[in-house]
């Protein structure tokens, strides 16, 4: 027993529900686009899928330069194509006056003068490309009955045949859609900055060399801000200037000067916080600062509320790299130390605690004893010190030892203020300073003149600094 056929006009009516439900399902993709580059670049096959056609250029409105204009993807860049809003073209004249064009040859003149007597068709594009036009259906995209946001332009149909007006008013409803979609996005972007207009504005890139790298970085071969730097040779300082100013907080870059605190560290996983592009940098009174590259994502600032419960947060703008530089001076991890360099990341509190348990081991061992110039703990501390008062850009060091039962006091003067940097206990005073004079080539064993003398100081392999050194015998205590 053989089924019954489906009745054709219950096919045709099959069909029709499903192209419409194709057209609203494109419809909606359009509406929910993020910016322009999304419906221009990502949406293009989606749209062409809908029709009988071989190509689809979708064109955008630039209010500014009275043109319109579209966006090419290729390998490794983006193309944009902009054309006048003459007759010289289908799209410019479709622009020009709001029209729809149906052309079954492009290269018939006497079709074009049929439509207007000015009218041509632009043969650059098939010149350049190798492709041939042949028809073309080209509808303006308004928004409010009125505002030209764009063209919508279908070419060739498959067929062979012109596009029928069925095809027209499938082009409609989309374009119907791209208009609200295109004025929706275009009050967005006078209300919301981008994160990179700045760089635009100062001419460090231009507006289509923005979009190339955006593209290439939606591949995931390289990251943006990489792209900006080593390709387009934007400085850093501007990238993290033009973030600044879309955030609305400092841009801090990386420097060895800069002293990360690493107590915030110490129940941190390096690794997820190298992963996710933050950190946290240091801790006053009123808050902790984070560095991130984007304060925005909430997704992040979640974790970092979660990570410090209770804590008020202020953010600070740093590049990916530079976070990653940061993490790697704080904990030593990449800084490609094989023990010929000096480790300069410590915490002057843990060199203090490894002095006391040294001092006190040593006092059950030989109860004359003590800690000396030579012991490990004081070669660190020295060492930590310099690297400290190098990266909080201090002009001077101040060790002043104050005799047997006071504490050592070391200041360190930036920008002519003195402030306290550390105490060292009592006990230690003879060893630090002992240590210090034999890193300036000084006499040890003289106590009662003044010397003056030179560091030579390596902070990385790469990087060396001199310090010179005085000492002034004082009224109350010789060292």
């Amino acid at each position: 027993m053989q089924a019954n056929p489906i009745p054709q006009n219950l096919q045709e009516l099959q069909q029709k529900v499903a192209f419409a439900e194709n057209i609203k399902r494109i419809a909606d993709q359009i509406n929910a686009a993020s910016d322009l580059d999304h419906i221009l670049l990502d949406l293009h096959k989606d749209i062409l899928s809908l029709f009988d056609a071989e190509d689809l250029t979708i064109y955008a409105f630039d209010s500014d330069k009275k043109e319109i204009f579209s966006k090419v993807p290729h390998i490794d860049s983006v193309e944009e194509i902009r054309i006048p809003i003459t007759e010289q073209s289908l799209p410019g004249f479709c622009a020009k006056y709001l029209r729809p064009v149906n052309i079954a040859d492009a290269y018939n003149f006497a079709e074009l003068q049929g439509v207007h007597p000015s009218l041509l068709h632009d043969t650059s594009y098939d010149k350049r490309t190798g492709f041939k036009t042949k028809q073309v259906l080209t509808y303006p995209i308004v928004a409010e009955n009125k505002y030209l946001m764009g063209v919508l332009q279908l070419l060739n149909k498959k067929s062979g045949a012109r596009f029928t007006r069925k095809d027209e008013e499938s082009v409609a409803e989309i374009a119907k859609a791209l208009g609200i979609a295109f004025l929706n996005l275009r009050k967005v972007s006078k209300k919301n900055p981008t994160k990179f207009d700045l760089l635009v504005t100062n001419n460090r890139i231009t507006q289509n060399e923005l979009d190339n790298a955006i593209a290439e970085s939606r591949k995931g071969v390289s990251d943006f801000e990489s792209i900006l730097i080593e390709k387009y040779k934007v400085p850093k300082i501007e990238i993290g200037k033009s973030l600044a100013q879309f955030h609305k907080c400092p841009y801090i870059e990386y420097s060895d000067r800069t002293l990360v605190d690493i107590e915030l560290l110490k129940n941190l996983n390096v690794d997820y916080l190298r992963k996710n592009h933050w950190m946290p940098l240091k801790r006053d009174r009123t808050a902790i600062e984070i560095l991130t590259d984007d304060p925005g994502d909430l997704d992040r600032v979640a974790d970092i509320k979660r990570t410090f419960p209770g804590l008020n947060i202020r953010f600070a703008i740093s590049l990916r790299r530079d976070i990653a530089q940061f993490l790697s001076s704080a904990t030593g991890q990449g800084q490609g130390d094989t023990g010929s360099t000096r480790k300069l990341d410590e915490n002057v509190s843990d060199i203090l605690g490894e002095l006391v348990n040294e001092s006190q081991e040593e006092a059950k061992e030989d109860a004359g004893g003590g800690l000396d110039e030579n012991d490990n703990a004081i070669v660190r501390l020295a060492n930590q010190i310099i690297a400290d008062a190098y990266r909080q850009g201090a002009s001077d060091i101040h060790v002043e030892p104050y005799g047997e039962k006071r504490e050592t006091l070391v200041r360190f003067r930036v920008d002519g203020d003195c402030f306290e940097y550390m105490k060292i206990p009592q006990s230690y005073r003879r060893a630090i300073v002992s240590r210090l004079k034999i890193m300036a080539s000084l006499d040890i064993a003289e106590r009662r003149k003044p010397q003056d003398g030179k560091i030579k100081f390596k902070l990385s392999e790469s990087k060396e600094i001199e310090l010179r050194v005085a000492t002034i015998p004082t009224a109350g205590y010789n060292i």
